[in-house]
C-alpha cells in the first residue's frame, strides 16, 4: 500500500492524536506553525521537527510526556499494541506505526 492516500489519511490520523494527546491540542498545534514552518500536513514526513518544536516550547520532560500521550491516541486510533512502538524515539514510533498501517487491507 503506502500510497500518497494512505500518507495523507495516516497523517490526519496523526494530527488528531496530536489534538487529543495535548492539553489545548489545537492551540498547541497552531502555535507551532505560527512560530516555525512545520505544516501539519507534513507531520508524518518530518516527526522530528514537530519534535523539536514540542521540546523547544515546554522542555524535554514535558514533551516526552506528550509524545507517550500522541503514540498512546495514535495507537488506540490504529489498533496498534503501544508495547510494539514504546521504547522507540518518537520519529522512529511514527514510521513504524505508518508501516503498520500501510500494510492493513
Amino acid at each position: 500500500m503506502n500510497s500518497d492516500v494512505d500518507r495523507k489519511k495516516f497523517n490526519d490520523i496523526l494530527v488528531d492524536s496530536i489534538i487529543e494527546g495535548l492539553d489545548f491540542g489545537e492551540v498547541i498545534l497552531r502555535f507551532i506553525e505560527l512560530k516555525s514552518n512545520l505544516d501539519r500536513n507534513k507531520i508524518v514526513d518530518e516527526p522530528e521537527f514537530f519534535t523539536e518544536e514540542l521540546e523547544e516550547i515546554f522542555g524535554l520532560w514535558i514533551a516526552n510526556i506528550f509524545k507517550e500521550n500522541i503514540l498512546r491516541f495514535l495507537c488506540g486510533k490504529l489498533n496498534i499494541n503501544y508495547s510494539d512502538i514504546k521504547d522507540l524515539n518518537f520519529q522512529e514510533a511514527v514510521r513504524k506505526a505508518f508501516e503498520k498501517y500501510s500494510e492493513k487491507p
